[in-house]
């Protein structure tokens, strides 16, 4: 036990004096990871002050730090608990199609985004420090906490970060930045140009600059491959462009290649012009740039898959550059030796992710099992499909208008398709069912139908009266009704069954004022729901316990879709979906609420 609320259940690794633990929080009933130094060793008080600063930034993207403080001899560091992949791990195959890397990183660098205007640093921005979660979000680990760790005490504080391509130490807010376009380089070619750390092979480089992501692997998009140089280059080649040098710049870059809001009109419509060129013109003298300084060079360097090689063409020399294509990334413990171990040496056998791989996200590294997760079946953006303008690999240059054509064709035949739906719906059904269920319409007490109308929902929170603290997931609270089935709110995850601990958790509704609601709608995550909707009738205010609601509708076992009619209609301002029972998870019980629609 530790400060006698911590059960440490598995020793996941232990390196120099620090030790990495899967527990369970007795008070609350879930697991969580435990980083514990004793407090003799010098990291200990950079170890609190990093978690301290750490809780300064809220973003859904950064698992929290729970506790921090010293106890029994020791220091120790608390985070929340959960299951993915790390970016080295889906590299092992191979790199992400360009939309992905590019939405994975996007979302990455607005998580930093958020951090860096807090004055927070990651400090060790590493792909082995970001995963995809097995719900297909993005998540980034070992904040803030990582770089004191596996660097320095005085790693949160600025210098001493090395580039694997050379050059000048950088502090800590600059290397986050050079790291977020690492991520994408590593993402679209497999070699990693940012901060030393990286068990991933470094990329190639001339006069200690990486090349450019297109002249190591053909295909690479003409936009991504800019946003890459003028961030990793920004003082030399990138002369001729507007260079990236902060989060949000990154962030609102990719956000204009994936066609997505950037979430801020006015720097979006101030920082787009970057994205382009200046008018072509006379090459800079000496620096050998054409006069497209998008172009990819006449040489290009290529990553020979089938030989295990990367070669160059014989202007170049002809022979090989590097040692072969991005290796396995070896097995490491959780505290390595420091920034500066050799990661090219005996490099390791190939090995592909199975379904049978399972492990957690805490800030860890593999050997703790972190990072073996499972993917969804589905998750970021159609890897297939390119935004609008955008190009998407070697074939830059299109047949104008092919697209748009072949995009009216499949409109042209969906919508024939549907129509005969409709039509041979209709033929089916009797003059006097409702078009939307296929039964006869409801009718009131009095015999006359009654209508069905959506109700507007004002806002959504948490609802954990029985907490300790009184919250679960409040930031997420706003995805329930997002009208996206893909995101979702999700409770903590449990070790025991959540009726162990207390009689439920969910969220409360405001409709803004009082309604009267007679079905409830909601899409779930995950088999095996237990719930019931209790509402505050003749309550202006919002309810603060469960104890005093009245219990409209429940259900027992449910399934991923729930349509609750109520047996008589209720009048009332807020409503709670509670949830009494938990799906299984890895790891122990977790409810996910992705969408709650309410009629009256």
């Amino acid at each position: 036990m530790l400060a006698g609320r911590f059960r440490l259940e598995d020793l996941l690794d232990e390196n120099d004096g620090a030790r990495f633990w899967r527990a369970t929080d007795r008070t609350l009933a879930r697991s969580v990871a435990v980083h514990v130094l004793p407090d003799t060793d010098p990291r200990a008080s950079a170890l609190l002050r990093a978690a301290r600063s750490s809780a300064l930034v809220s973003d859904p993207r950064l698992l929290r730090v729970l506790d921090a403080a010293s106890a029994d001899g020791v220091v120790y560091v608390v985070n929340e608990w959960g299951s993915g992949v790390s970016l080295d791990r889906m590299l092992v195959d191979g790199p992400l199609s360009p939309r992905r890397a590019a939405w994975v990183v996007r979302e990455v660098a607005e998580a930093i985004t958020t951090a860096h205007r807090n004055g927070v640093a990651h400090g060790r921005l590493l792909p082995e420090n970001v995963m995809v979660s097995e719900s297909g979000a993005v998540k980034v680990v070992g904040f803030v906490i990582d770089a004191v760790l596996r660097d320095n005490p005085e790693a949160s504080t600025g210098s001493g970060r090395r580039r694997v391509t050379g050059g000048d130490p950088v502090g800590a807010l600059e290397s986050d930045v050079l790291n977020l376009a690492g991520l994408l380089y590593a993402a679209l070619v497999g070699r990693w140009p940012g901060t030393e750390g990286s068990t991933i092979p470094a990329a190639p480089a001339e006069h200690g600059r990486p090349l450019r992501p297109r002249q190591v692997r053909a295909g690479v998009p003409r936009p991504l491959d800019s946003i890459c140089d003028r961030v990793l280059n920004r003082d030399g080649s990138t002369a001729h462009l507007q260079p990236i040098g902060t989060a949000h710049e990154v962030f609102v870059a990719l956000s204009d290649y994936i066609g997505v809001p950037s979430g801020s009109t006015a720097v979006a419509a101030h920082t787009r012009p970057v994205l382009g060129v200046r008018p072509s013109g006379p090459a800079e003298a000496g620096t050998g740039s054409s006069a497209d300084p998008e172009a990819t060079q006449a040489a290009p360097m290529f990553l020979d898959l089938d030989e295990d090689v990367t070669r160059l063409p014989s202007a170049h020399g002809g022979g090989p550059r590097t040692e072969g294509p991005p290796a396995d990334v070896p097995e490491r413990p959780l505290f390595g030796e420091g920034p500066h171990a050799s990661t090219t040496a005996d490099p390791p056998r190939r090995r592909s992710l199975t379904a049978g791989d399972t492990g957690s996200f805490t800030g860890a590294q593999r050997s703790t099992g972190a990072g073996n997760g499972r993917l969804p079946a589905s998750w970021g953006p159609d890897p297939d499909t390119s935004p609008p303008g955008a190009a998407s690999g070697a074939g830059d240059e299109g047949v104008p208008g092919r697209t748009w054509l072949s995009l009216a064709v499949v409109l042209g035949v969906v919508l024939v398709l549907v129509v005969g739906v409709v039509l041979a719906t209709d033929l089916g059904r009797g003059p006097g069912e409702d078009r939307t269920t296929g039964q006869q319409p409801s009718t009131s007490r009095s015999g006359t139908p009654r209508t069905s109308a959506r109700i507007a929902i004002a806002g959504v929170r948490d609802f954990d009266p029985q907490g300790d603290p009184a919250e679960e997931n409040p930031e997420l609270a706003g995805l329930a009704i997002d009208g996206n089935p893909a995101t979702a709110w999700r409770t903590s995850t449990y070790y025991d069954p959540i009726s162990e601990l207390k009689s439920g958790v969910g969220l409360l509704v405001d409709f803004g004022g009082r309604k009267r609601v007679g079905e409830v709608r909601l899409t779930l995550l995950g088999n095996g729901t237990s719930l019931d909707v209790l509402a505050a009738p003749g309550e202006d205010s919002a309810p603060t316990s469960n104890e005093d609601l009245q219990k409209v509708a429940s259900v027992a076992g449910a399934g991923t879709d729930v349509d609750l009619r109520l047996k008589k209609d209720v009048t009332t301002r807020w409503l709670a979906v509670w949830l009494t029972a938990l799906p299984r998870v890895p790891g122990g019980y977790q409810g996910r609420v992705a969408e709650i629609s309410v009629r009256s």
